[in-house]
């Protein structure tokens, strides 16, 4: 009995790639038999890469571990593996156009960069407030999500912008509270008033 259950999937327009709860990672493709790999961990992101002729040719995935590995797709064999601190892998991105290096970054914040070049196979390149929940690079601005924050840094770690996407909502949240202290003194006053006799009417049978 399969008792797998899918914890992260990715479509292509040439087929799905599933992760499931014990490692397993399978590629499913619209034409062909299935292929599978195994992690170590269980996968949190999964990217997908088009090769030179344009094809899907690499996964890359990301795991609750701290690991970073790349497979070949339809083979799903394992090109190379990768491995960084901060904890599990929660986004991850392409440094050059050769797709040869990788941004990683972390339950902690860590950002990092991977790759075989990569002096050391990793180097460190910041450290960020909170989670970071997703990241892309535009030239060499590294942007990232970190809940409602938004920041942007350089790839030598300093950050350059940073907005908090918190700050509408408190101004609204204080815009109601006073609205609404209006309200309740406004009340308060009336109520403080003396309010006017009122005379027992008669009855009428």
């Amino acid at each position: 009995m399969n008792n797998r259950v899918v914890v992260r999937s990715l479509v292509t327009p040439v087929g799905c790639l599933v992760a499931m709860d014990d490692g397993l990672i399978q590629w499913r493709p619209h034409v062909g038999a299935n292929k599978r790999s195994k992690l170590d961990a269980i996968a949190t992101v999964m990217v997908v890469l088009r090769g030179p002729s344009m094809n899907i040719e690499t996964a890359v995935i990301g795991d609750a571990n701290g690991g970073v590995t790349l497979i070949s797709i339809p083979g799903m064999n394992v090109i190379d593996k990768f491995s960084v601190e901060g904890g599990v892998v929660r986004s991850l991105c392409t440094v050059s156009s050769s797709e040869s290096s990788f941004l990683v970054a972390t339950q902690s914040g860590q950002v990092w960069m991977v790759g075989g070049h990569v002096p050391g196979r990793r180097v460190h390149l910041f450290s960020h407030g909170g989670p970071i929940t997703s990241m892309r690079l535009e030239g060499h601005i590294i942007q990232i999500q970190s809940g409602w924050t938004r920041a942007t840094y350089g790839m030598d770690g300093s950050q350059t912008d940073s907005i908090d996407g918190k700050k509408p909502f408190h101004e609204k949240a204080r815009q109601r509270a006073n609205r609404r202290a209006k309200i309740m003194g406004n009340e308060q006053q009336r109520s403080e008033l003396p309010q006017p006799l009122m005379l027992d009417l008669p009855i009428v049978a």
